[in-house]
């Protein structure tokens, strides 16, 4: 980011001009009155208070926030699942009485043969291909955690450039609170003196109450704003200052460069994760569609000779399972959608992406204008027009016109930082950057 003259910068000379221009001998109270008050605040913030950068906020938004936490508990159950997908089924055992309890020699167990055995299933691929299809099921819970943490750092970072815009309008609020306090005081010296009317007055106090009431507003939003902040990570807005820049300017790579990052974006990447899962979802449910042999070995005992033999077999399922030929037409569809679903957020980003790169344009423009043109065109008029007024050539009408343009024109150069910070955060979003940079 590079610094850029503007809105923080000009309110003191467009003050000072305009409080030489007015009347000197307020210049000297009023220039004392801000800086106090601004020197007053601040220092009993630094005191109390800890000044929270903007990557701190972040990284403790990361830390503490809750939906951050979901994913731990979705990673160890996943682990879970591979444990438990590497496990070989249970062997059965088996016993078996023949010839006994039947007629004649085979009426009770004298002529009986009774046979204990041991069976096993051989699926060692299916356990391979299982614990594969297990394990790339918890790289999709990471994706979706880095996913996650660009949208909270998003949120978090849009929440901090609110507040210390919020900060900036309190200043800009109060200094044109205590241009109406002013304009207050020279017109009652004016009406004393037979140089104004009862009118002008009025008009300037009904001025002087709206700044009050905008003063007061303000301090709710920022109030309001702070903890919002904070919420993010659970803390108390009362134990953080916030200690950011809104006069510099985010750089942003060109357009090819730009681009070129989303193919790295966790939701795209996780898309490619998914297509992979399902590859070994396809994979298992052909393997799992093979026959599966059974072997099985055990001893026979004859109760007429009172011998014993070994036994041995292989069971070995005739033809083929249908249902799991079937599930891998079912995970082809899966595969064939997520695909699609792919393109269709990779369109998206790119147009969200150039979108965002032309406003971003557009806010430098905006900036750039109002900064080298504008306001020092309406400063010039401010002075001209406060040096008409002290010599009776406007009304307070007009003379407050020019006065409130002015503010209007560097409130309207902050909301062009604001959109500018915004607009690069939500860039850094879509192209998976961390926005703490």
């Amino acid at each position: 980011m590079q610094p850029k003259t503007g809105f923080y910068l000009r309110i003191k000379p467009t003050a000072a001009r305009f409080y030489s221009a007015f009347t000197r001998r307020f210049c000297g109270y009023m220039t004392a009155s801000v800086l106090l008050f601004t020197q007053a605040v601040y220092s009993q913030e630094s005191k109390a208070q800890y000044a929270l950068q903007l990557k701190d906020a972040i990284s403790l938004t990361l830390a503490e926030h809750p939906e951050m936490e979901v994913f731990s508990h979705q990673r160890s159950g996943l682990n879970a699942r591979v444990k438990q997908a590497g496990f070989l089924p249970r062997p059965v055992i088996g016993l078996n009485i023949e010839d006994a309890l039947g007629t004649g020699e085979h009426s009770n167990f004298g002529a009986a043969q009774s046979t204990l055995s041991i069976t096993w299933v051989l699926e060692q691929d299916v356990i391979k291909s299982r614990v594969r299809a297990a394990k790339k099921a918890v790289t999709q819970v990471d994706f979706e955690q880095e996913i996650k943490a660009l949208d909270v750092s998003a949120q978090t970072a849009k929440l901090f450039i609110q507040s210390l815009v919020f900060e900036q309008r309190m200043q800009l609020a109060k200094l044109a609170e205590q241009q109406a306090k002013l304009a207050v005081d020279a017109i009652n010296r004016r009406l004393e003196a037979g140089k104004s009317s009862e009118i002008e007055k009025l008009q300037a106090e009904a001025e002087l109450v709206r700044r009050d009431l905008e003063v007061e507003d303000l301090i709710h939003e920022l109030y309001a704003s702070r903890y919002q902040l904070v919420a993010q990570w659970g803390g108390n807005a009362n134990d953080y200052s916030l200690k950011g820049d809104l006069l510099m300017v985010p750089v942003i790579d060109n357009l090819q460069s730009e681009l070129e990052k989303l193919n790295q974006h966790p939701a795209l990447l996780a898309f490619a994760n998914q297509q992979r899962i399902a590859e070994s979802e396809i994979e298992l449910a052909r393997i799992e569609a093979k026959p599966k042999w059974q072997v099985s070995a055990g001893i026979r005992r004859y109760e007429t000779t009172d011998d014993f033999g070994l036994v041995a077999g292989i069971s070995i399922p005739w033809g083929s399972d249908k249902g799991s030929l079937g599930q891998v037409h079912v995970v082809k569809a899966q595969q064939a959608k997520l695909q699609s679903q792919a393109i269709a957020l990779s369109r998206k980003l790119n147009t969200q992406l150039f979108v965002l790169l032309q406003n971003i344009n557009h806010s430098k423009h905006v900036i750039d204008t109002l900064t080298d043109k504008v306001i020092p065109l309406l400063e010039q008029a401010s002075a001209e027009s406060s040096k008409a007024y002290d010599i009776g050539k406007i009304g307070y009408l007009q003379w407050t016109t020019v006065r409130q343009e002015l503010l209007s024109t560097q409130a309207q150069l902050l909301d062009a930082y604001q959109a500018i910070h915004l607009q690069h955060i939500e860039i850094q979003r879509l192209t998976g950057v961390s926005v703490s940079n």
